[in-house]
């Protein structure tokens, strides 16, 4: 159980993360939106999945996926590489959440633990860090 609640709070570690580091989708030529980026990251780093019941943590998790799409829509081209990286880190671990019927006691210990250890990645912590950097210059505080 230990365990299981420390990848709770990893993943929620990831969601604030992505807030900061967001999101980019090189696919299709987005409308980068610097200010609505930083309202959805702002939006994302309210959210806590594991702080709610398993019945309501459907629904929030549903809005942090949403709120993720939309961050990679709008995310600024000059962060959409490291949003993309955690991102890409970020949904597994919401996945894990979604396969233990967002429980954090019923998280399979052995995916929770893949899970935090894809955030301790170099190539994600950089990201994390460049997306910190965007966020602390670019979005408004307060």
């Amino acid at each position: 159980m230990r365990g299981s609640h420390r990848t709770g709070r990893i993943v929620a570690l990831g969601a604030l993360l992505l807030l900061v580091a967001a999101c980019g989708d090189d696919d299709e030529a987005a409308a980068a939106d610097p200010e609505r980026f930083c309202e959805v990251t702002a939006r994302l780093e309210e959210l806590d999945v594991f702080a709610v019941p398993p019945d309501e943590a459907r629904k929030v998790v549903e809005e942090v996926r949403g709120l993720l799409d939309e961050a990679l829509e709008v995310a600024p081209d000059e962060i959409r590489p490291s949003t993309k990286i955690v991102v890409d880190a970020l949904i597994p671990a919401l996945d894990v959440f979604a396969a233990a019927d967002f429980d954090q006691a019923q998280i399979d210990p052995e995916l929770g633990a893949a899970a935090f250890e894809a955030f301790l990645e170099d190539e994600v912590v950089a990201a994390s860090d460049a997306g910190d950097d965007w966020f602390a210059a670019n979005c408004s505080t307060g």
